[in-house]
């Protein structure tokens, strides 16, 4: 997982690089795919999971929908999702981008949503529940404006393993080992959503944040 990890956040930084106004989303992709076959350590990628997840202005409302064949603007926001692969071991990764100064709006749901990460991973331990987790997130971001109507995560592990989730209503104790994906995806409105996560793993006293690219509102 740790490998799978360092996988995803090459391929984050790598998209920091590439992700420039007038250069075709396709273009863009494939060096971000490059670096995520290429692997990261002299440790290739063994596969890939599903599509990387590329969601453009006007798009951004959307979940799960990839790339397409327009030229990227300047104003444009991208919410872009990376997932490394290592022996069949996953990592997921997303971040969200904004092509020139980032408006208002968009700072305000970063913050909020950078607030509720830290209140989640403040609650992740073994003996806590994925409710628990799930709740911490929820009033945060709620104290702050916004809410978030889905899950805040899922299991990982061996390719995509959504046996728990973090809501609600999943009671699941939190156990050592156990890996999830604190997937913080929100979409708010037809036309805007914002996404952030992490990969993580319970230690036998608290959480261990696997993935490393920094928790920051890209501007390129």
């Amino acid at each position: 997982m740790k490998e799978a990890a360092a996988i995803a956040d090459a391929a984050m930084m790598r998209a920091t690089e590439v992700i420039r106004p007038d250069v075709c989303e396709a273009d863009v992709v494939a060096e971000i795919l490059a670096t995520q076959v290429r692997g990261a350590g002299g440790k290739p990628s063994t596969g890939l999971a599903d599509p990387l997840l590329f969601c453009s202005s006007p798009r951004t409302g959307v979940a799960h929908i990839t790339w397409s064949e327009d030229t990227i603007r300047n104003g444009s926001q991208i919410n872009l999702e990376v997932t490394g692969v290592r022996h069949g071991y996953i990592a997921p990764l997303m971040r969200t981008f904004s092509v020139g100064a980032p408006s208002d709006h968009l700072r305000r749901v970063h913050e909020a949503e950078l607030a509720g990460l830290e209140a989640a991973l403040n609650t992740v331990r073994p003996g806590a529940t994925c409710s628990d987790v799930a709740g911490a997130f929820y009033r945060t971001i709620e104290k702050l404006g916004f809410k978030k109507d889905t899950r805040c995560g899922y299991s990982i592990g061996i390719n995509w393993e959504p046996t728990t989730s973090f809501n609600d209503v999943d009671k699941t104790e939190l156990k050592p080992n156990m890996t999830f994906h604190l997937m913080l995806g929100n979409w708010m409105e037809e036309d805007f959503g914002y996404v952030i996560s992490e990969t993580i793993r319970v230690t036998k006293s608290s959480v261990e944040v696997l993935t490393s690219t920094p928790r920051k509102l890209f501007e390129v």
